[in-house]
């Protein structure tokens, strides 16, 4: 691979799409076409916050109320077949252990999360003596607390897991999975899935060869978690399950009324349990030790407008005491976006399908763009979680890192309209800010006008100070001061080609970007990373860049797990594959860089797997995933093996094949 490494100008690390050249900061002020509103303590209009239930009664009343009036011949919109609300669980075998007392572990880096202190779910982790990770439908326990890294147990899943979270010797794996049920031969002219969806958790011990403990099986999809010590939050969502629809008995209007009249008495019928998710818990010989509806009516809420049928739960599970639901609540909304600041727990949802109907309306009534609401939820208690308030903000969320809570107020970043949308020369972005009044987020205050025409690619809070990098043709990197909530203001600004899909603080005014290069007009090259001094918020500069060859790109633009930064060492996986119309290049390993305390960047070397650089046997699989360090080395990791490297270098040590 052939890559440059210069553009010495400032001091900010940032891994970007940017074209070598530099471009003047640009300080704002008047012209700049972005805006700074402060607002009243309580805007006019709907404050957006979420209305509980008195009793189970009140609950029915209001979801039988509301699917009388929209179920159809087929069902409810969006369920045009039996939703059945029974679990089938997983089989399990274990015995339950927690950590035992071994010496401390060496120096080790652990999953990139936004939030210090409180974890993310990812594919492996590491607790400085063992690295466990899910590869290929098995969970792997690796030891690395030796020279030579070595498997010490394996355990064949059967059921889909995508996640995981490690505590002691215990790790707690859930993913989405399928219920499926069969289609009557009467009902086979219905196109529509065989089944719902379900979330499967498995808690397993690890003290010794891995051994399932715990299985539980919930109705519904998994959105996301956090974990804080040993208390999980895990963020689902459902839709009405149970029903057995009846269909029109032959073609023809009549036919298809008869059908609604007798569906809109099976919703009349319908109990709390088709409406709310259902739980199974068994233990390690399969038995139901615990089960029914995640949680009681009167710990629902709806949003003051109708927003449908699906549940968004939250479900808290204490990891020290083992898998039970020892806490959950649930809201009529859609689960989206999670960000989690330890104290509280937001859940964003995009409102996508109003916008679009309403451009299909009355134009006197439609708005400018989507909406998205956010509720959140108190979770400072660690086995309690409380909703709080409600709130809504124009405009969609590109990710976690566009919500962040600082001195008990909310930022969020949003665009206007999303790329290839038909409103989309008219976007713009906007930084928006509000506080708890009562049951509702407020906005106190908002920046407007930033990226007008483009799109937000990255996000990135510290204190005071927000980052917003927009992108189009050009590269915006945007400086917010944000001292001052009701009157927040866009204070400095710096052009360069390309964007910034990742940003990640480095230290006092350095910052780190994960993006792409880009020419003058937006066509994109190749993986860049790129230092920023935003020591000056008013004069933001770009210290150093460092650009991978053409037709580049890292997972770490849509998934900030890939990323590793330790030590001054920053880990950027990379796959490559570029036809310049006469030799074919292609590369899958990772680029190790030292990040200088002034800024600069300097290339400490590259780790390749078997098959990840070769034209002829190139292997998929070689594509590194995951990057921990553990003492003086540096572990890499695809679903081919296991790399240990050393630090200074990236010299390969030993591997280890999966």
């Amino acid at each position: 691979m052939r890559r440059t490494s210069r553009l010495l100008t400032g001091a900010l690390l940032l891994v970007t799409a940017c074209a070598p050249s530099a471009a003047a900061s640009s300080p704002a002020g008047t012209g700049n076409g972005v805006a700074s509103s402060r607002l009243p303590d309580r805007p006019g209009g709907q404050t957006h916050a979420l209305v509980t239930f008195d009793a189970c009664q009140d609950f029915l009343d209001y979801v039988v109320s509301h699917a009388v009036d929209l179920v159809g011949p087929y069902g409810l919109p969006g369920s045009q077949i039996a939703w059945d609300g029974s679990m089938r669980a997983a089989e399990a075998a274990g015995d339950t252990t927690v950590a035992s007392g071994e010496s401390a572990a060496p120096d080790f880096s652990e999953t990139n999360v936004q939030v210090e202190g409180v974890d993310e779910p990812d594919l492996a982790k590491s607790d400085g003596r063992r690295i466990v990770l899910i590869s290929e439908g098995e969970l792997v326990v690796v030891d690395v607390s030796s020279d030579e890294p070595e498997i010490t147990g394996r355990l064949h899943l059967d059921v889909p897991v995508q996640n995981l979270f490690l505590v002691g010797d215990k790790v707690l794996l859930f993913g989405s999975g399928w219920n499926a049920i069969p289609l009557p031969v009467e009902r086979g002219d219905v196109i529509a899935p065989t089944g719902a969806p379900t979330v499967q958790i498995l808690e397993v011990d690890i003290s010794g060869e891995p051994e399932i403990e715990r299985t539980m099986t919930i109705d519904g999809s998994f959105v996301s978690g956090r974990m804080v010590e040993e208390s999980v939050r895990l963020v689902l969502t459902s839709g009405p399950i149970g029903f057995e629809w009846s269909y029109p008995e032959g073609s023809g209007l009549r036919a298809e009324r008869e059908a609604v009249e007798r569906n809109r008495e099976i919703v009349r019928e319908s109990t709390e349990e088709n409406w709310i998710p259902y739980y199974v818990i068994t233990d390690t010989d399969g038995r139901v030790t615990s089960e029914g509806t995640l949680f009681e009516c009167e710990r629902a809420a709806h949003p003051e407008e109708f927003s449908g049928f699906d549940m968004l739960s939250v479900v808290t599970i204490d990891l020290g005491a083992g898998l039970e639901v020892v806490d959950s609540t649930g809201v009529l909304a859609r689960g989206g976006t999670v960000y989690s600041s330890g104290d509280s727990l937001y859940v964003a949802t995009q409102n996508w399908d109003t916008w679009m109907w309403l451009e299909r309306g009355d134009p006197a009534e439609r708005t400018d763009g989507p909406t998205t609401q956010i509720h959140k939820f108190d979770t400072s208690e660690e086995t309690i979680t409380q909703y709080v308030a409600s709130g809504e903000v124009d405009g969609y969320l590109i990710n976690q890192f566009a919500m962040d809570e600082h001195e008990e107020m909310l930022r969020v970043a949003t665009t206007t309209a999303p790329a290839g949308w038909g409103s989309a020369p008219d976007s713009e972005s906007r930084v928006t800010i509000l506080r708890t009044i009562g049951d509702s987020l407020v906005p106190i205050g908002k920046v407007t006008g930033l990226g007008e025409t483009e799109q937000i690619y990255s996000v990135r809070f510290m204190g005071d100070t927000g980052y917003v990098v927009t992108f189009r043709q050009t590269d915006p990197l945007y400086t917010l001061d944000l001292s001052d909530p009701r009157n927040p203001k866009m204070v400095g600004e710096l052009k360069i080609p390309g964007y910034s899909a990742y940003l990640h603080p480095v230290s006092e005014g350095l910052l780190l970007g994960v993006g792409q290069d880009a020419t003058d007009d937006g066509r994109v090259k190749g993986t860049q990373v790129s230092t920023f001094d935003v020591s000056d918020p008013a004069s933001p500069s770009r210290i150093d860049a460092f650009t991978i060859s053409e037709g580049s790109s890292s997972q770490v633009e849509y998934d900030h797990h890939a990323f590793l930064y330790h030590d001054a060492l920053a880990v950027i996986p990379v796959v490559q594959w570029n036809w310049d119309g006469k030799t074919e290049d292609v590369f899958s390993g990772a680029v190790g860089l030292e990040v200088g305390e002034d800024g600069t960047l300097r290339e400490v070397g590259e780790v390749v797997h078997p098959g990840g650089a070769e034209l002829k046997g190139w292997d998929y699989q070689a594509q590194i995933l995951r990057s921990f360090v553990v003492g003086d080395s540096l572990y890499t990791i695809s679903a081919s093996g296991i790399m240990k490297s050393t630090l200074d270098g990236l010299e390969q040590q030993s591997w280890l094949d999966l």
